[in-house]
């Protein structure tokens, strides 16, 4: 009897240490101009990340001349990063959710290690000097924004923000001494906020995280990707495998194009959302996906930022008498239905 426990501890303890050792494939393309570009390394690291230095956690082999990579790692949320002596992607769409079987179509595009830097203005503030360009080419209206850390995902309004680049691509952001990550974007809407859609602009400083000393002026570069149009089928699974979805309609029961659907963790509903989705399409349908499930509260609205205005389309779900759903981690909850209406 007792070697009976003795070996059925043993297959338990046999048993747990596989299932924590079972990984996950995570697969995809990295680019440059639409192109595969062969001998990337990509690189995973795990969402409790502070920074990017170091030994990689997870590395796939270089890619081949199609540009095609694969690599193993853990169920869980990641940072990926691809890069050589030429190129530095940081994913845009970062963190990313590898669950269920994996992950098959990361698509990483390959800005510009070293870009073309901004020249010395005089009489600037501390701070730095950055220039934004694409395919050799300035971009004008890219905003700047600061984090001091990766808290907050590279999300968000952060530390501080820039004016838009001017014709020459050319903006400064005033700061004093210490580190800082600073990511580039524009949004061809003009807004400030919310996912990036096909079309807009999205740039990391290859150099992050940027180290300021005390009075120092630094000139920086940044490369930009553009968002491909594949993005919007991309968002629909690329964070996590749990979701809602359903359909935005009016007070008449039209479909509403044009929505965003939020996630909050808690019933107010006035922090930054924990998810957001793509907007409604014109049907009304929308699909958002989170990591993990527990009872989160959902709102919908056609514009980000601040607390809804006069004139913008807002509603709270009305399935549950607080605007509360709960959903288990890999469950799909459907015909979560959103109504809004104009604000006054």
């Amino acid at each position: 009897m007792h070697r009976f426990f003795v070996l059925t501890g043993l297959l338990v303890v046999l048993f747990c240490s596989f299932a924590q050792a079972r990984t996950l494939s995570v697969s995809g393309k990295v680019v440059s101009a639409g192109d595969g570009v062969a001998n990337i390394i990509v690189t995973a690291w795990p969402l409790s990340t502070v920074g990017f230095s170091g030994t990689p956690p997870f590395q796939s082999s270089p890619s081949d001349k199609g540009g095609l990579f694969e690599m193993q790692v853990p169920a869980g949320e990641y940072y990926f990063l691809a890069q050589n002596d030429q190129y530095f992607g940081f994913y845009g769409r970062n963190p990313v959710n590898v669950g269920g079987k994996g992950v098959d179509d990361l698509r990483i595009a390959l800005p510009l290690r070293q870009p073309v830097k901004a020249a010395l203005l005089p009489d600037v503030m501390p701070g730095v000097i950055i220039k934004t360009t694409t395919a050799g080419q300035a971009v004008s209206g890219v905003t700047l924004m600061v984090y001091p850390d990766l808290n907050n995902q590279l999300k968000g309004m952060g530390y501080g923000l820039s004016q838009p680049s001017d014709a020459a691509g050319v903006t400064e952001l005033q700061l004093g001494e210490g580190s800082y990550y600073i990511v580039a974007r524009k949004r061809q809407s003009g807004s400030m906020m919310g996912p990036l859609q096909a079309g807009d602009f999205f740039g990391y400083y290859a150099g992050n995280p940027l180290s300021l000393k005390n009075g120092e002026v630094l000139t920086i570069g940044i490369d930009l990707v553009e968002v491909p149009q594949k993005v919007k089928t991309q968002a629909d699974h690329m964070f996590g495998h749990t979701s809602i979805s359903g359909k935005v309609q009016n007070t008449v029961g039209a479909p509403v194009a044009g929505v965003r659907v939020l996630l909050y963790p808690d019933a107010t509903m006035l922090n930054r959302p924990l998810y957001v989705s793509q907007p409604s399409d014109s049907n009304g349908d929308y699909v958002l996906s989170f990591p993990k499930g527990g009872t989160y509260f959902v709102a919908a609205r056609n514009k980000l930022g601040g607390a809804p205005a006069p004139g913008e389309l807002y509603g709270r779900y009305t399935g549950s008498p607080d605007s509360s759903i709960r959903i288990r981690s890999g469950q799909d909850l459907i015909k979560i239905n959103m109504l809004v209406e104009e604000m006054w």
